[in-house]
């Protein structure tokens, strides 16, 4: 009886660990990816978002440094590298749940 507890929490776990994956996931697709790059040309500061595209780095403009305003873009990229964190934890509990329920 013990061991039918034991799995039915075990397996409660997984469903909530599958559903939080899916969560973060989707919540990455929306986000951006990358990081801001200064690059001075002149006298000029201008602001750009590094990001990779499989091999491939893209550098896209963003405008003037004191024009941008870069507090909400770096508060989503905060986000989307905390998320991928926690993505990577959720996806090796994931394992070790399926390996316990096995």
């Amino acid at each position: 009886m013990k061991s039918d507890v034991v799995k039915a929490v075990f397996q409660d776990e997984l469903e909530r660990n599958g559903r939080l994956i899916s969560r973060y996931k989707t919540e990455l697709e929306t986000l951006p990816k990358g990081s801001i790059f200064k690059r001075k040309i002149g006298s000029q500061e201008y602001l750009y978002l590094n990001y990779r595209e499989g091999k491939k780095v893209i550098s896209k403009f963003l405008g003037k440094a004191e024009e941008f305003n870069t507090d909400e873009l770096q508060s989503q990229l905060n986000r989307q590298k905390e998320y991928k964190q926690l993505l990577k934890k959720l996806l090796q509990e994931q394992k070790e749940l399926l390996k316990a329920l096995k």
